[in-house]
């Protein structure tokens, strides 16, 4: 049989349950490999050859994930509700009280604002934290960075006078108090050999059988894996990637996997 394009990838946590979509795959790759050990006299070739160790691995490299995607993998703790980001938020200083009070003023994050007032000539200075009654402003002279304190209670901004009027730019994070269509993933310090297994298959769509022309499919399942590694590629002008890596091992019945192949072609097995 032929087998085009990379596929579905689909795994079912630990102890069951919905089975969790690694979506839109971009590739999949899966090895099974044995060490051969070799018996070797005074000659060239080996007199005899036996198989060792075994493994199967593989990746898989997908772009569309949930919540329950990277809990299953990371076996992290799944809540509702998570920070959110508010990027490049602006207001204007006030020119009496000299302050500016965040769009979500008792929702955000201690200490996650990161504040740029915009200078006289146009360009962004960033200002650093300081207690109440030390601000100060970048457009003093000889006062390359301005200061600016924050009351963490009401998310109201204090600058110096002499800041009146200028453009404050502030990124922070901040937690809706209803917050219904979000989740967090907790990934907490655990002892060794506590990893969550997963149940992973590999599902591959081929073309027609070119006998019978009845749909082909490939499928892969392995029972139980573990995942070394996880990588997430961020990337200035492109799809955020993630490359799961997988190593399967036999489940608690002995057994590795199974391969499934759908109207294959050729000769058919014996019934």
């Amino acid at each position: 049989m032929f087998n085009f394009g990379a596929g579905r990838a689909r795994l079912i946590p630990a102890g069951g349950g919905q089975p969790v979509e690694l979506g839109v795959v971009q590739s999949a790759s899966v090895e099974l490999k044995v060490d051969l050990k070799e018996l070797r006299g005074p000659y060239r070739y080996p007199i005899a050859v036996a198989d060792g160790k075994g493994t199967a691995s593989g990746k898989v490299n997908f772009a569309s994930f949930w919540p329950e995607t990277l809990s299953s993998i990371l076996g992290g703790t799944l809540t509702t509700g998570a920070q959110h980001a508010a990027i490049g938020e602006t207001a204007v200083i006030g020119s009496s009280a000299h302050t500016v009070t965040l769009a979500n003023p008792t929702t955000f994050v201690a200490g996650s604002e990161i504040v740029a007032v915009v200078d006289a000539t146009g360009d962004p200075v960033y200002y650093s934290r300081v207690a109440a009654g030390s601000e100060a402003s970048s457009s003093t002279a000889g006062q390359a960075q301005g200061a600016y304190s924050i009351n963490n209670t009401t998310g109201v901004l204090s600058f110096a006078a002499a800041d009146a009027g200028l453009t404050v730019i502030v990124s922070y994070l901040y937690t809706p108090a209803t917050d219904v269509n979000s989740n967090t993933v907790s990934i907490q310090q655990v002892g060794m050999n506590s990893a969550a297994t997963f149940q992973l298959t590999l599902i591959g769509t081929a073309a027609k059988n070119s006998f019978t022309n009845q749909a082909q499919q490939f499928i892969v399942r392995f029972n139980a894996c573990l995942a070394p590694s996880l990588k997430m590629d961020f990337k200035l002008d492109d799809w955020t990637y993630l490359d799961l890596d997988f190593m399967a091992f036999i489940d608690a019945y002995g057994n590795l996997g199974e391969m499934f192949l759908v109207n294959p072609g050729g000769i058919s097995a014996a019934a």
